[in-house]
Protein backbone atom coordinates (compact mmCIF):
# COMPACT_ATOMS: atom_id res chain seq x y z
CA UNK A 1 0.00 0.00 0.00
CA UNK A 2 1.26 3.50 -0.81
CA UNK A 3 2.32 5.28 2.34
CA UNK A 4 2.70 9.06 2.29
CA UNK A 5 4.27 11.42 4.80
CA UNK A 6 2.05 13.75 6.79
CA UNK A 7 3.10 16.69 4.60
CA UNK A 8 1.72 14.90 1.53
CA UNK A 9 -1.62 14.24 3.25
CA UNK A 10 -1.81 17.89 4.33
CA UNK A 11 -1.01 19.00 0.78
CA UNK A 12 -3.74 16.74 -0.64
CA UNK A 13 -6.30 18.18 1.78
CA UNK A 14 -5.26 21.73 0.89
CA UNK A 15 -5.60 20.94 -2.82
CA UNK A 16 -9.24 19.96 -2.25
CA UNK A 17 -9.87 23.39 -0.70
CA UNK A 18 -7.48 25.29 -2.98
CA UNK A 19 -7.21 23.46 -6.34
CA UNK A 20 -4.60 25.87 -7.68
CA UNK A 21 -2.17 25.35 -4.82
CA UNK A 22 1.42 25.49 -6.15
CA UNK A 23 3.25 22.24 -5.55
CA UNK A 24 6.78 23.69 -5.68
CA UNK A 25 8.73 26.94 -5.49
CA UNK A 26 9.29 26.86 -9.25
CA UNK A 27 5.57 26.53 -9.91
CA UNK A 28 4.91 29.42 -7.50
CA UNK A 29 7.41 31.64 -9.34
CA UNK A 30 5.96 30.69 -12.72
CA UNK A 31 2.46 31.48 -11.48
CA UNK A 32 3.61 34.85 -10.16
CA UNK A 33 5.24 35.71 -13.50
CA UNK A 34 2.08 34.82 -15.39
CA UNK A 35 -0.08 36.76 -12.95
CA UNK A 36 2.12 39.85 -13.19
CA UNK A 37 1.94 39.72 -16.98
CA UNK A 38 -1.86 39.36 -16.99
CA UNK A 39 -2.30 42.18 -14.44
CA UNK A 40 -0.04 44.40 -16.56
CA UNK A 41 -2.28 43.75 -19.58
CA UNK A 42 -5.40 44.63 -17.62
CA UNK A 43 -3.85 47.82 -16.27
CA UNK A 44 -2.59 48.88 -19.68
CA UNK A 45 -5.98 48.23 -21.29
CA UNK A 46 -7.73 50.32 -18.63
CA UNK A 47 -5.34 53.24 -19.01
CA UNK A 48 -5.50 53.12 -22.83
CA UNK A 49 -9.29 53.05 -22.75
CA UNK A 50 -9.34 56.14 -20.51
CA UNK A 51 -6.71 58.06 -22.49
CA UNK A 52 -8.38 57.41 -25.84
CA UNK A 53 -11.79 58.49 -24.59
CA UNK A 54 -10.38 61.72 -23.09
CA UNK A 55 -8.42 62.53 -26.28
CA UNK A 56 -11.07 61.64 -28.83
CA UNK A 57 -14.28 62.72 -27.08
CA UNK A 58 -15.44 65.95 -25.56
CA UNK A 59 -15.62 66.38 -21.78
CA UNK A 60 -16.82 65.54 -19.22
CA UNK A 61 -14.49 62.56 -18.73
CA UNK A 62 -16.18 59.20 -18.35
CA UNK A 63 -14.80 55.88 -17.11
CA UNK A 64 -17.12 53.84 -19.30
CA UNK A 65 -14.43 53.29 -21.93
CA UNK A 66 -11.83 52.26 -19.36
CA UNK A 67 -14.28 49.93 -17.64
CA UNK A 68 -15.31 48.37 -20.96
CA UNK A 69 -11.67 47.81 -21.95
CA UNK A 70 -10.98 46.18 -18.58
CA UNK A 71 -13.97 43.84 -18.89
CA UNK A 72 -13.21 42.80 -22.48
CA UNK A 73 -9.50 42.18 -21.85
CA UNK A 74 -10.36 40.25 -18.70
CA UNK A 75 -12.66 38.07 -20.81
CA UNK A 76 -10.09 37.49 -23.54
CA UNK A 77 -7.27 36.58 -21.14
CA UNK A 78 -9.10 33.96 -19.08
CA UNK A 79 -9.20 30.49 -20.51
CA UNK A 80 -8.90 29.53 -24.14
CA UNK A 81 -9.43 31.70 -27.21
CA UNK A 82 -12.85 30.18 -27.82
CA UNK A 83 -13.94 30.71 -24.22
CA UNK A 84 -12.50 34.23 -24.32
CA UNK A 85 -14.55 35.10 -27.38
CA UNK A 86 -17.67 33.79 -25.64
CA UNK A 87 -16.94 36.10 -22.71
CA UNK A 88 -16.26 39.03 -25.03
CA UNK A 89 -19.69 38.50 -26.61
CA UNK A 90 -21.19 38.29 -23.13
CA UNK A 91 -19.56 41.55 -22.01
CA UNK A 92 -20.53 43.42 -25.18
CA UNK A 93 -24.11 42.15 -24.87
CA UNK A 94 -24.37 43.31 -21.27
CA UNK A 95 -22.85 46.70 -22.09
CA UNK A 96 -25.26 47.22 -24.98
CA UNK A 97 -28.27 46.43 -22.80
CA UNK A 98 -27.06 48.76 -20.06
CA UNK A 99 -26.35 51.60 -22.50
CA UNK A 100 -29.80 51.28 -24.05
CA UNK A 101 -31.54 51.51 -20.67
CA UNK A 102 -29.26 54.25 -19.29
CA UNK A 103 -29.80 56.44 -22.37
CA UNK A 104 -33.53 56.73 -21.67
CA UNK A 105 -34.35 56.12 -18.02
CA UNK A 106 -31.09 56.23 -16.03
CA UNK A 107 -30.37 54.30 -12.85
CA UNK A 108 -33.36 53.26 -10.73
CA UNK A 109 -34.25 50.14 -8.83
CA UNK A 110 -36.69 49.03 -11.49
CA UNK A 111 -34.25 49.87 -14.32
CA UNK A 112 -31.61 47.79 -12.54
CA UNK A 113 -34.05 44.89 -12.30
CA UNK A 114 -34.93 45.32 -15.96
CA UNK A 115 -31.27 45.33 -17.02
CA UNK A 116 -30.44 42.20 -15.00
CA UNK A 117 -33.52 40.35 -16.26
CA UNK A 118 -32.92 41.22 -19.92
CA UNK A 119 -29.18 40.46 -19.63
CA UNK A 120 -29.76 37.01 -18.19
CA UNK A 121 -32.46 36.27 -20.75
CA UNK A 122 -30.15 37.33 -23.60
CA UNK A 123 -27.46 35.03 -22.18
CA UNK A 124 -29.95 32.15 -22.32
CA UNK A 125 -31.05 33.03 -25.85
CA UNK A 126 -27.46 33.35 -27.13
CA UNK A 127 -26.50 30.20 -25.17
CA UNK A 128 -23.62 31.92 -23.38
CA UNK A 129 -23.49 29.23 -20.71
CA UNK A 130 -20.08 30.04 -19.24
CA UNK A 131 -20.59 33.81 -19.64
CA UNK A 132 -24.20 34.20 -18.50
CA UNK A 133 -23.22 35.83 -15.21
CA UNK A 134 -20.79 38.19 -16.93
CA UNK A 135 -23.59 39.61 -19.09
CA UNK A 136 -25.45 40.78 -16.01
CA UNK A 137 -22.31 41.90 -14.16
CA UNK A 138 -21.02 44.02 -17.03
CA UNK A 139 -24.49 45.51 -17.56
CA UNK A 140 -24.74 46.48 -13.89
CA UNK A 141 -21.28 48.07 -13.88
CA UNK A 142 -21.94 50.10 -16.99
CA UNK A 143 -25.38 51.15 -15.75
CA UNK A 144 -23.88 52.38 -12.50
CA UNK A 145 -20.97 54.24 -14.14
CA UNK A 146 -23.02 55.96 -16.83
CA UNK A 147 -24.13 59.10 -15.01
CA UNK A 148 -26.84 61.49 -16.09
CA UNK A 149 -24.32 64.22 -16.95
CA UNK A 150 -22.82 62.18 -19.82
CA UNK A 151 -24.52 62.31 -23.18
CA UNK A 152 -25.84 59.13 -24.73
CA UNK A 153 -23.56 59.47 -27.74
CA UNK A 154 -20.50 59.85 -25.49
CA UNK A 155 -21.44 56.73 -23.55
CA UNK A 156 -21.89 54.82 -26.77
CA UNK A 157 -18.55 56.09 -28.15
CA UNK A 158 -16.82 55.23 -24.87
CA UNK A 159 -18.18 51.70 -25.12
CA UNK A 160 -16.96 51.30 -28.70
CA UNK A 161 -13.49 52.64 -27.87
CA UNK A 162 -13.16 50.43 -24.80
CA UNK A 163 -14.32 47.36 -26.71
CA UNK A 164 -11.83 48.06 -29.50
CA UNK A 165 -8.98 48.41 -27.02
CA UNK A 166 -10.03 45.21 -25.27
CA UNK A 167 -10.04 43.22 -28.52
CA UNK A 168 -6.91 44.69 -30.16
CA UNK A 169 -4.59 44.67 -27.13
CA UNK A 170 -4.66 40.86 -26.59
CA UNK A 171 -3.83 40.44 -30.29
CA UNK A 172 -0.83 42.77 -30.04
CA UNK A 173 0.23 41.48 -26.61
CA UNK A 174 -1.13 37.92 -26.33
CA UNK A 175 -0.43 35.26 -23.78
CA UNK A 176 2.59 33.09 -24.39
CA UNK A 177 2.30 29.32 -24.54
CA UNK A 178 5.19 28.00 -22.44
CA UNK A 179 6.29 24.45 -23.13
CA UNK A 180 7.48 23.72 -19.55
CA UNK A 181 4.01 24.62 -18.28
CA UNK A 182 2.47 22.10 -20.69
CA UNK A 183 4.89 19.28 -19.91
CA UNK A 184 4.56 19.71 -16.15
CA UNK A 185 1.18 17.97 -16.00
CA UNK A 186 2.38 15.00 -18.06
CA UNK A 187 5.47 14.67 -15.89
CA UNK A 188 3.36 14.82 -12.73
CA UNK A 189 0.93 12.17 -13.98
CA UNK A 190 3.65 9.74 -15.02
CA UNK A 191 5.47 10.41 -11.75
CA UNK A 192 2.40 9.47 -9.74
CA UNK A 193 1.91 6.28 -11.76
CA UNK A 194 5.60 5.39 -11.47
CA UNK A 195 5.43 5.95 -7.73
CA UNK A 196 2.55 3.48 -7.45
CA UNK A 197 4.48 0.77 -9.31
CA UNK A 198 7.60 1.30 -7.22
CA UNK A 199 5.63 1.34 -3.98
CA UNK A 200 3.95 -1.94 -4.94
CA UNK A 201 7.31 -3.51 -5.79
CA UNK A 202 8.79 -2.32 -2.49
CA UNK A 203 5.85 -3.75 -0.55
CA UNK A 204 6.08 -7.17 -2.21
CA UNK A 205 9.77 -7.44 -1.43
CA UNK A 206 8.96 -7.34 2.29
CA UNK A 207 5.73 -9.35 2.62
CA UNK A 208 3.17 -11.31 0.62
CA UNK A 209 0.22 -9.79 -1.21
CA UNK A 210 -2.87 -8.65 0.72
CA UNK A 211 -6.21 -7.27 -0.37
CA UNK A 212 -5.72 -4.01 1.57
CA UNK A 213 -2.42 -3.30 -0.15
CA UNK A 214 -3.84 -3.95 -3.60
CA UNK A 215 -6.84 -1.76 -2.75
CA UNK A 216 -4.49 1.08 -1.86
CA UNK A 217 -2.72 0.86 -5.20
CA UNK A 218 -6.04 0.75 -7.02
CA UNK A 219 -7.33 3.83 -5.17
CA UNK A 220 -4.12 5.73 -5.87
CA UNK A 221 -4.39 4.91 -9.56
CA UNK A 222 -7.98 6.18 -9.61
CA UNK A 223 -6.84 9.48 -8.12
CA UNK A 224 -4.75 10.12 -11.24
CA UNK A 225 -7.82 10.28 -13.51
CA UNK A 226 -8.75 13.90 -12.54
CA UNK A 227 -5.18 14.94 -13.26
CA UNK A 228 -5.51 13.62 -16.82
CA UNK A 229 -8.75 15.57 -17.29
CA UNK A 230 -7.03 18.73 -16.03
CA UNK A 231 -4.04 18.17 -18.33
CA UNK A 232 -6.37 17.66 -21.31
CA UNK A 233 -8.11 20.96 -20.54
CA UNK A 234 -4.74 22.71 -20.35
CA UNK A 235 -3.75 21.34 -23.75
CA UNK A 236 -7.08 22.40 -25.25
CA UNK A 237 -6.61 25.94 -23.95
CA UNK A 238 -3.02 26.06 -25.19
CA UNK A 239 -4.12 24.95 -28.66
CA UNK A 240 -6.77 27.69 -28.79
CA UNK A 241 -4.43 30.37 -27.46
CA UNK A 242 -1.66 29.46 -29.91
CA UNK A 243 -4.00 29.42 -32.91
CA UNK A 244 -4.25 33.25 -33.09
CA UNK A 245 -1.12 34.21 -31.20
CA UNK A 246 1.28 36.72 -32.72
CA UNK A 247 4.01 35.70 -30.26
CA UNK A 248 3.92 32.08 -31.41
CA UNK A 249 4.25 32.60 -35.18
CA UNK A 250 7.71 31.04 -35.40
CA UNK A 251 7.33 28.57 -32.50
CA UNK A 252 6.36 24.95 -32.97
CA UNK A 253 2.95 23.76 -31.82
CA UNK A 254 3.84 21.04 -29.30
CA UNK A 255 0.23 20.33 -28.30
CA UNK A 256 -0.37 17.45 -30.79
CA UNK A 257 2.69 15.49 -29.63
CA UNK A 258 1.92 16.10 -25.96
CA UNK A 259 -1.68 15.06 -26.52
CA UNK A 260 -0.53 11.80 -28.12
CA UNK A 261 1.80 11.10 -25.19
CA UNK A 262 -0.92 11.94 -22.67
CA UNK A 263 -3.33 9.54 -24.36
CA UNK A 264 -0.70 6.78 -24.24
CA UNK A 265 -0.11 7.39 -20.52
CA UNK A 266 -3.88 7.39 -19.95
CA UNK A 267 -4.18 3.98 -21.62
CA UNK A 268 -1.30 2.76 -19.44
CA UNK A 269 -3.25 4.00 -16.43
CA UNK A 270 -6.33 2.06 -17.49
CA UNK A 271 -4.27 -1.11 -17.95
CA UNK A 272 -2.65 -0.52 -14.55
CA UNK A 273 -6.04 -0.21 -12.90
CA UNK A 274 -7.04 -3.49 -14.49
CA UNK A 275 -3.83 -5.03 -13.17
CA UNK A 276 -4.37 -3.83 -9.60
CA UNK A 277 -8.06 -4.76 -9.69
CA UNK A 278 -7.16 -8.32 -10.69
CA UNK A 279 -4.55 -8.52 -7.95
CA UNK A 280 -7.03 -7.18 -5.41
CA UNK A 281 -9.71 -9.72 -6.36
CA UNK A 282 -7.40 -12.72 -5.95
CA UNK A 283 -5.41 -11.45 -2.93
CA UNK A 284 -6.09 -12.89 0.55
CA UNK A 285 -7.39 -10.77 3.41
CA UNK A 286 -4.33 -11.30 5.64
CA UNK A 287 -0.63 -11.87 4.87
CA UNK A 288 0.00 -15.53 4.14
CA UNK A 289 2.75 -17.35 2.25
CA UNK A 290 0.08 -18.96 0.08
CA UNK A 291 -1.00 -15.74 -1.67
CA UNK A 292 -1.13 -17.30 -5.14
CA UNK A 293 2.36 -16.22 -6.22
CA UNK A 294 4.90 -18.20 -4.26
CA UNK A 295 8.53 -17.52 -3.53
CA UNK A 296 9.53 -17.66 -7.22
CA UNK A 297 6.73 -15.73 -8.90
CA UNK A 298 6.66 -12.89 -6.37
CA UNK A 299 10.25 -11.68 -7.06
CA UNK A 300 9.56 -11.87 -10.78
CA UNK A 301 6.42 -9.75 -10.30
CA UNK A 302 8.44 -7.26 -8.27
CA UNK A 303 10.95 -7.01 -11.10
CA UNK A 304 8.16 -6.41 -13.63
CA UNK A 305 6.59 -3.66 -11.53
CA UNK A 306 9.91 -1.88 -11.13
CA UNK A 307 10.69 -2.16 -14.86
CA UNK A 308 7.25 -0.89 -15.83
CA UNK A 309 7.66 2.14 -13.59
CA UNK A 310 11.03 2.88 -15.15
CA UNK A 311 9.62 2.49 -18.68
CA UNK A 312 6.79 4.94 -17.96
CA UNK A 313 9.30 7.42 -16.57
CA UNK A 314 11.62 7.22 -19.58
CA UNK A 315 8.67 7.46 -21.98
CA UNK A 316 7.70 10.80 -20.44
CA UNK A 317 11.31 11.96 -20.56
CA UNK A 318 11.39 11.12 -24.29
CA UNK A 319 8.26 13.16 -25.00
CA UNK A 320 9.61 16.09 -23.02
CA UNK A 321 12.93 15.89 -24.87
CA UNK A 322 11.14 15.89 -28.24
CA UNK A 323 8.93 18.89 -27.52
CA UNK A 324 11.85 20.91 -26.13
CA UNK A 325 14.31 20.02 -28.91
CA UNK A 326 16.89 18.30 -26.72
CA UNK A 327 19.20 15.43 -27.66
CA UNK A 328 18.00 11.97 -28.63
CA UNK A 329 19.65 10.24 -25.67
CA UNK A 330 16.22 9.93 -24.05
CA UNK A 331 15.10 7.57 -26.81
CA UNK A 332 18.04 5.26 -26.15
CA UNK A 333 17.27 5.22 -22.44
CA UNK A 334 13.65 4.34 -23.13
CA UNK A 335 14.66 1.55 -25.51
CA UNK A 336 16.94 0.12 -22.83
CA UNK A 337 14.18 0.36 -20.22
CA UNK A 338 11.72 -1.34 -22.58
CA UNK A 339 14.16 -4.18 -23.29
CA UNK A 340 14.58 -4.82 -19.57
CA UNK A 341 10.81 -4.66 -19.04
CA UNK A 342 10.19 -7.16 -21.86
CA UNK A 343 12.79 -9.55 -20.42
CA UNK A 344 11.21 -9.27 -16.97
CA UNK A 345 7.72 -9.85 -18.46
CA UNK A 346 8.95 -12.92 -20.35
CA UNK A 347 10.48 -14.32 -17.15
CA UNK A 348 7.24 -13.69 -15.26
CA UNK A 349 5.24 -15.39 -18.02
CA UNK A 350 7.45 -18.49 -17.91
CA UNK A 351 7.13 -18.74 -14.12
CA UNK A 352 3.36 -18.15 -14.05
CA UNK A 353 2.76 -20.97 -16.51
CA UNK A 354 4.11 -23.45 -13.98
CA UNK A 355 1.75 -24.99 -11.39
CA UNK A 356 -1.43 -23.58 -12.87
CA UNK A 357 -3.66 -26.59 -12.38
CA UNK A 358 -6.33 -24.54 -10.68
CA UNK A 359 -8.66 -22.75 -13.09
CA UNK A 360 -9.02 -19.62 -10.94
CA UNK A 361 -5.25 -19.27 -10.56
CA UNK A 362 -4.71 -19.57 -14.30
CA UNK A 363 -7.39 -16.95 -15.07
CA UNK A 364 -5.90 -14.55 -12.53
CA UNK A 365 -2.39 -14.95 -13.83
CA UNK A 366 -3.55 -14.69 -17.42
CA UNK A 367 -5.28 -11.38 -16.69
CA UNK A 368 -2.17 -10.07 -14.97
CA UNK A 369 0.03 -11.01 -17.92
CA UNK A 370 -2.47 -9.45 -20.33
CA UNK A 371 -2.44 -6.15 -18.40
CA UNK A 372 1.37 -6.13 -18.37
CA UNK A 373 1.42 -6.77 -22.10
CA UNK A 374 -1.02 -3.92 -22.71
CA UNK A 375 1.19 -1.51 -20.78
CA UNK A 376 4.23 -2.57 -22.78
CA UNK A 377 2.33 -2.14 -26.04
CA UNK A 378 1.33 1.41 -25.10
CA UNK A 379 4.93 2.30 -24.26
CA UNK A 380 6.28 0.83 -27.49
CA UNK A 381 7.77 3.43 -29.83
CA UNK A 382 6.43 2.06 -33.11
CA UNK A 383 3.26 4.14 -33.09
CA UNK A 384 4.92 7.05 -31.31
CA UNK A 385 7.63 7.37 -33.96
CA UNK A 386 4.99 7.63 -36.67
CA UNK A 387 3.13 10.34 -34.75
CA UNK A 388 6.38 12.18 -34.09
CA UNK A 389 7.37 12.00 -37.76
CA UNK A 390 4.05 13.49 -38.86
CA UNK A 391 4.31 16.19 -36.21
CA UNK A 392 7.85 17.15 -37.22
CA UNK A 393 6.80 17.31 -40.87
CA UNK A 394 3.94 19.67 -40.00
CA UNK A 395 6.19 21.89 -37.83
CA UNK A 396 9.23 21.98 -40.09
CA UNK A 397 11.24 25.17 -39.64
CA UNK A 398 9.59 26.19 -36.37
CA UNK A 399 11.47 26.88 -33.16
CA UNK A 400 11.58 24.78 -29.99
CA UNK A 401 12.82 25.91 -26.57
CA UNK A 402 16.20 24.18 -27.10
CA UNK A 403 16.47 24.16 -30.89
CA UNK A 404 14.33 23.93 -33.99
CA UNK A 405 12.80 21.35 -36.31
CA UNK A 406 15.05 21.56 -39.35
CA UNK A 407 16.42 24.89 -40.63
CA UNK A 408 14.69 27.60 -38.66
CA UNK A 409 12.33 30.00 -40.47
CA UNK A 410 12.59 33.55 -39.16
CA UNK A 411 10.40 35.61 -41.52
CA UNK A 412 6.68 35.66 -42.36
CA UNK A 413 7.58 35.12 -46.02
CA UNK A 414 9.40 31.93 -45.07
CA UNK A 415 6.31 30.75 -43.19
CA UNK A 416 4.13 31.51 -46.20
CA UNK A 417 6.50 29.68 -48.55
CA UNK A 418 6.58 26.69 -46.17
CA UNK A 419 2.78 26.54 -46.11
CA UNK A 420 2.68 26.63 -49.93
CA UNK A 421 5.15 23.75 -50.12
CA UNK A 422 3.06 21.72 -47.68
CA UNK A 423 -0.09 22.43 -49.67
CA UNK A 424 1.60 21.38 -52.92
CA UNK A 425 2.93 18.22 -51.27
CA UNK A 426 -0.56 17.38 -49.99
CA UNK A 427 -2.04 17.90 -53.46
CA UNK A 428 0.67 15.69 -54.98
CA UNK A 429 -0.13 12.91 -52.52
CA UNK A 430 -3.79 13.13 -53.48
CA UNK A 431 -3.10 13.25 -57.23
CA UNK A 432 -0.48 10.49 -57.12
CA UNK A 433 -1.44 8.13 -54.31
CA UNK A 434 0.96 5.50 -55.64
CA UNK A 435 3.86 7.84 -54.89
CA UNK A 436 5.24 8.32 -58.41
CA UNK A 437 8.04 10.51 -57.08
CA UNK A 438 9.49 7.46 -55.34
CA UNK A 439 9.27 4.96 -58.23
CA UNK A 440 12.52 3.18 -58.96
CA UNK A 441 13.90 2.37 -62.40
CA UNK A 442 12.69 -1.22 -62.26
CA UNK A 443 9.19 -0.09 -61.28
CA UNK A 444 9.21 2.45 -64.10
CA UNK A 445 10.07 -0.24 -66.61
CA UNK A 446 7.25 -2.39 -65.31
CA UNK A 447 4.70 0.44 -65.30
CA UNK A 448 5.49 1.85 -68.75
CA UNK A 449 4.82 -0.61 -71.61
CA UNK A 450 7.61 -1.01 -74.08
CA UNK A 451 7.16 -0.11 -77.78
CA UNK A 452 6.95 -3.16 -79.98
CA UNK A 453 9.61 -3.12 -82.71
CA UNK A 454 9.03 -4.80 -86.12
CA UNK A 455 11.00 -8.01 -86.51
CA UNK A 456 14.25 -7.59 -88.36
CA UNK A 457 15.17 -9.95 -91.21
CA UNK A 458 17.92 -12.39 -90.33
CA UNK A 459 21.38 -11.28 -91.35
CA UNK A 460 22.91 -13.57 -94.03
CA UNK A 461 25.90 -15.45 -92.81
CA UNK A 462 28.98 -15.13 -95.05
CA UNK A 463 30.10 -18.29 -96.83
CA UNK A 464 33.42 -19.73 -95.70
CA UNK A 465 36.26 -18.92 -98.03
CA UNK A 466 38.08 -21.86 -99.62
CA UNK A 467 41.76 -22.00 -99.00
CA UNK A 468 43.59 -21.11 -102.21
CA UNK A 469 47.04 -22.50 -102.84
CA UNK A 470 49.70 -19.89 -102.85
Amino acid sequence: MVTKPKTHHLRDKLRKIWPGLPSSIGQLRSGLRNSIEDVARLTLATVLGYLLTTRLLSPPADLTGALTALLVVQASLRGSFRAGMVRVIAVVTGISIAMSVAAFVGLHWWSLALVVFVALMMARVLRLESGSAEVAISAMLILGSAGADVAAFNRFANTIIGTTVGIVLPLLWPRRVKVPDLTRDLRHISGRLTEIFRSAAKYLTRQPMTKDAASGWLVESRHITPLIASATTTLDEAADVQRYNTRQIFNADVVPLLRSGLEAVERCLLASRNLFRTIQTAAPEHPTPDDGYGEQVRPALVDVLERLGRAIETFTELIEADVTGQSTVAEERHEAAMDQARIAAANLTALMRVDTDQTGLWLTRGTILSAVENILNELDLTEYREVRHQWQASQLGRALPAGSIGPRIRSPWGQFAQQRLRARAAQSRIAYPEGSHQVSSDDTTALMPSIEQPPRPPRPTPAPEDDQPA
